[in-house]
């Protein structure tokens, strides 16, 4: 990851195309891994925001995350990579203070 820069958002790509044959973010299991992302970033308390986007461009190489700002990607997420990208966001985000609440402004209202 290049950019230093703290990133507040992790935008995930979950994208479902009409034609099952085109590759998209969802057929490959975008939401479940967004799912699993907003209980850790939750459960941890990470500094971050999930935002459900639909789409980063990359669709051929997804599941595909990004931070921003910043710019950083994962592409071909996997469950079982949330771990890592929890401890990667915990690094570079931070954590809120348990009892501060996430505010409203900040969290997406799509949900996924």
């Amino acid at each position: 990851m290049k950019n230093k820069e703290k990133p507040n958002t992790l935008l995930v790509c979950v994208n479902r195309r009409l034609d099952q044959g085109m590759a998209s973010c969802a057929n490959r299991g975008s939401e479940e891994i967004a799912q699993a992302l907003e209980r850790g970033i939750s459960e941890r308390h990470i500094d971050i925001t999930l935002e459900p986007i639909c789409c980063l461009g990359h669709c051929s190489e997804g599941p595909n995350l990004r931070l921003a700002p910043g710019g950083s990607f994962f592409h071909d997420t996997t469950l079982d990579e949330v771990p890592n990208i929890l401890d990667i966001l915990e690094t570079r985000c931070g954590l809120r203070s348990k009892t501060d609440p996430i505010p409203s402004e900040k969290r997406s209202s799509n949900k996924v």
